[in-house]
């Protein structure tokens, strides 16, 4: 059915018009009821249709903004698991360069505070110092 056709128009029969109707009039008002009826099924799949193939070209629409969507919501997962590495591997060296730090302050403090480490220890630098002075 197109949208130029008009649409047949309603019949309605009561109890009387079957009483009083000719049998040919009876026929002739049931074939107007029929093609009044397949013209509104007629529309109805016709809308239907419609509704399917708006409803099928709004899903499309809707799924490529959606894959867009989950694309960069990947990359910015990737992204942060890089950092977070990034963050880990800075956290181990840092751990490991103050053991480094805190294991070269007791060796330097031990060494330090030993006596005879201590004399020798000057003892050296006088030496470092004067062999500055005269070379060999």
């Amino acid at each position: 059915m197109t949208n130029e056709e008009p649409l047949p128009k309603k019949v309605r029969l009561s109890e009387t018009d079957f009483k009083v109707m000719a049998r040919d009039e009876l026929i002739l008002r049931w074939k107007q009821y029929e093609a009044y009826v397949q013209a509104l099924e007629g529309k109805y799949t016709d809308l239907n249709s419609n509704d399917v193939t708006s409803l099928t070209e709004s899903e499309e629409k809707l799924k490529q903004p959606q894959q867009e969507s989950a694309r960069g919501e990947n990359i910015l997962v990737m992204r942060l698991t890089t950092k977070e590495q990034q963050m880990q591997e800075c956290t181990t060296q840092i751990q490991y360069l103050k053991q480094v730090q805190q294991l070269t302050q007791n060796e330097l403090s031990a060494w330090m505070f030993t006596p005879d480490r201590g004399l020798m220890a000057s003892d050296y630098s006088e030496e470092v110092a004067t062999s500055e002075k005269f070379p060999f």
